[in-house]
Order: C-alpha cells, then structure tokens, then sequence
C-alpha cells in the first residue's frame, strides 16, 4: 500500500470516527482542518526523534561574518528543498581529543570553532510520505489525530486518549527505528564520564 499525505490525514480522522476526505484540498471542515495542520505535526514528529527516513548530511560552507563573540564560524542551517530544511541538528563531524565538537543553535544559525566547511548530520524535512515507513506514517496520523480531535469531535476525553496513543505510538515507533543500524560506538573516556 503506497503511503501518502491523504492516507495519513484519513488515518487520523478514523481515529477520531469523523467523514475521510479525498483530498487534502477538500472543502470540508476536516479537509480544511487537515490542510492547516498535517505539515506542522509531521514536523513536529520528525524532530522529535532522528528518524531514519528523516537523517541528512549536509557540507555547509562558512558565512563572511564572523560570530560577535564565542565562535570563530557561523553557518546557515539548511533551509531547503535542497538540502532540505533542517529541524534539528544531530552532530558535527569531528572530534576535540576525543569529545563532540562544540557548537550552539542560535536562529537559523550553527555556531562552532570547527573551519569550513562544516559537514552536519541532521533532522530534514521529509515530504515524501513514501519514505516513512508505516510506524512513522502511523505516528503522525496519531499525532494529527490527537490535535485535530476535540475541533472535529468535541470530546475532551477522547482528545486525551488519543494524545496518549500518539505517546504509544511514538515510543513504538523509536524503538524499532532505533534497531537499525550499528550503534555509535562508545569511547573509554565518554564510558568513564557517564559513570560520575
């Protein structure tokens, strides 16, 4: 079953119990509901976790400005289509003696010492729900669901109880997305300092 925008808005509102739309420009109160918040709560799901379908690398070239103070380098964060908008950052390629390099998110801003270019590894923008995978595309129906409920039902109780499935489904979803993939490797020093 192929994956799409409308399948995924036509999950939640089956969750909900309310009419499915055949469009996400339907002239409904649930398309024109389903319209205003389907981008915003997948987004909202992609940052909350680096989902596989989701991670992007990106080589970032430095402003001609130099930060006030503190850093050396700023950079533009990804604004895309392409690379696609960053939601949030997940490393900096490199190390200092064995530790992360340091960097701060200001604004659309990445602040570092670490020269150009940078290589970041990010959350993206996804916008082909093909990519997702059903237990993403499951979580956010659950979480549109949960945000579009009491407007379309008006239920307080069931608002709750789908807020708590979209928590489920979210813990779920992360633990089968997190099952890919070899497993950062842990250095002695970065063992020894979770220990204290």
């Amino acid at each position: 079953m192929t994956i799409s925008d409308v399948s995924i808005c036509n999950h939640a509102l089956d969750l909900i119990g309310a009419d499915p739309i055949l469009s996400i420009d339907d002239d409904t109160r649930a398309g024109r509901l389903c319209r205003r918040n389907y981008e915003r709560c997948r987004d909202s799901v992609l940052r909350a976790y680096p989902w596989n379908p989701a991670i992007r690398r990106a080589s970032l070239p430095a402003l001609s400005d130099a930060p006030a103070w503190g850093f050396l380098f700023h950079y533009a964060l990804p604004e895309g289509p392409e690379p696609p908008y960053c939601l949030r950052v997940l490393q900096l390629e490199g190390e200092i003696d064995g530790r992360s390099l340091p960097y701060r998110i200001e604004g659309r801003r990445i602040l570092t010492n670490d020269g150009p270019p940078l290589s970041l590894l990010y959350v993206g923008r996804a916008s082909d729900p093909n990519e997702f995978g059903p237990l993403l595309a499951d979580t956010i129906s659950a979480r549109l669901a949960a945000e579009l409920s009491y407007a379309l039902a008006g239920s307080a109780s069931l608002a709750e109880t789908l807020a708590r499935s979209y928590r489920d489904k979210l813990a779920e979803a992360r633990a089968i997305d997190a099952q890919e993939g070899t497993p950062d490797r842990l250095t002695a020093t970065e063992w020894l300092e979770s220990r204290m």
